[in-house]
């Protein structure tokens, strides 16, 4: 058959650019999750790349590490922070390629010697074209398959995809890959090694060899595997330690609401057992005519009972003084609190729970006003049929980043580690109501709805 070197080289071509293309794709999906905003040009810049190194007439060494360097570069470029957990990703990416490649390239060589190089197809050159089409598609349809699952299962592992690696942790982790890239290297060497000396393949010469790199990258796999789940772990035992840190600062802080409330008793039942006194003191100034005295006996007994009672009545007294000292915060930082807030008293709602809320979401709504012109902080309860529904409002001066698994807004602080955990304790104690929180978000403002099933 005439032109069928040219068929040979259209065919190769051809799945050679949409495996590429396919490739970028694949990038894209992988470090999606860990990236806020435009993952999709990571993607987008490993194809281009891949298609110039493929495209250029001089064969490059390592194209594939070139590409992979462009994917990180535009990593960093889209988003400068996280570097080190960009690090991690992109190495990560070019070993999984490898090793995903070369198990199922197995595949690839029992079709080739089952219905390529056989005495009738090396006769047959349309046909042998056509089962070579055939065989390269399934070999790369498996291999993106494949690709695909270990992407799906690093995610699925991987929980805390919005915080960065620390340094100990890098060490942690590149240890395991440092280990496998070794290896990759050693292969690649004394392949390329061996065909320098003998013009042959090893895995032609040596069958053994290809049973040892599957081996090895299969193993290396489930190293690099068992080295992000270990991460993870020890992020999960930091994150509790932190909840519980912060949850016996609340437990230390409910305390200190109690003593007020106590003490706030205590005023009051001072005032009443000496307002007998009080009284005779003020009849005995009206009688004498001291108005003087007595304006000024009054507005001192006044101030005394303004003191002496909070400022902001919802039903409970633990809430009372937690909602004025917010008041007072709020008047301290110039921002305009409105509070329509009553407490459940006619349900089972704890008194530390119902705290918890209040505490955490307004000391965020708090942190949230920064930037706006006329800061506000709006909070509402009311009772809708067996729901208790607890409403905190803030204006924003710009739109808050949401966690796409957990639904959670991002901490903008730059210890991420060690902050964010009070949306996640509001979350908890609805929860432990049969309940569940909502956000919700426009241009000028961020709602956080916070909902307790009651009986």
């Amino acid at each position: 058959m005439e032109n069928i070197e040219t068929y040979w080289a259209i065919a190769n071509k051809t799945i050679a650019i949409i495996n590429i293309l396919i490739e970028g794709w694949l990038v894209y999906r992988f470090v999606k999750p860990f990236i806020n905003r435009k993952s999709y040009c990571v993607g987008i810049s490993y194809s281009l790349a891949m298609l110039v190194f493929y495209l250029v007439p001089q064969e490059m060494t390592y194209p594939y590490l070139l590409g992979i360097f462009v994917a990180w570069i535009t990593m960093c470029l889209t988003e400068r922070k996280k570097i080190k957990q960009k690090i991690f990703l992109a190495i990560s990416m070019y070993l999984i390629r490898w090793m995903v490649y070369g198990v199922t390239l197995v595949l690839r060589d029992i079709m080739f010697a089952l219905f390529i190089n056989t005495p009738y197809m090396l006769t047959e050159p349309l046909k042998q074209l056509i089962a070579y089409i055939v065989v390269e598609l399934i070999y790369y349809g498996v291999a993106i398959v494949v690709m695909w699952l270990v992407i799906k299962l690093i995610h699925k592992v991987y929980v805390n995809k919005k915080e960065d690696i620390s340094g100990k942790e890098l060490i942690l982790l590149f240890a395991t890959l440092l280990t496998v890239m070794v290896g990759y290297f050693t292969f690649n060497f004394f392949s390329n090694v061996y065909v320098e000396d003998t013009g042959n393949y090893v895995w032609n010469v040596h069958p053994g060899y290809t049973f040892l790199r599957v081996i090895y990258q299969i193993v290396s796999f489930a190293a690099i595997l068992i080295a992000v789940i270990i991460y993870q772990r020890i992020k999960e035992k930091q994150r509790e330690e932190n909840v519980n840190l912060l949850l016996a600062e609340q437990i230390e802080n409910t305390k200190q609401h109690i003593n007020e409330v106590e003490k706030l008793y205590g005023d009051i039942r001072a005032l009443k057992h000496d307002m007998g006194n009080h009284i005779s003191v003020l009849e005995n100034l009206f009688m004498k005519n001291e108005t003087e005295e007595l304006e000024k006996y009054m507005a001192e007994l006044k101030s005394a009972w303004s003191e002496s009672v909070a400022e902001i009545k919802t039903g409970n007294p633990v809430t009372d003084v937690i909602l004025t000292q917010k008041q007072k915060e709020a008047d301290e930082k110039g921002i305009d609190f409105r509070c329509q807030f009553m407490y459940p008293t006619d349900t089972g709602i704890n008194a530390f729970d119902v705290s918890v809320i209040l505490n955490n979401a307004i000391t965020n709504a708090f942190e949230g006003v920064n930037g706006c012109k006329n800061p506000y902080v709006s909070i509402s309860a009311y009772r809708k049929k067996n729901a208790y529904m607890l409403e905190v409002t803030n204006c924003i001066s710009k739109y808050v980043e949401v966690d796409d698994e957990t639904g959670l807004p991002e901490t903008t602080k730059k210890d991420k580690g060690s902050h964010g955990y009070g949306l996640a304790n509001i979350r908890k104690v609805a929860q432990k109501y049969y309940g569940d929180i909502d956000i919700s978000q426009d241009e000028n403002s961020f709602t956080l709805t916070v909902m307790l099933m009651v009986e």
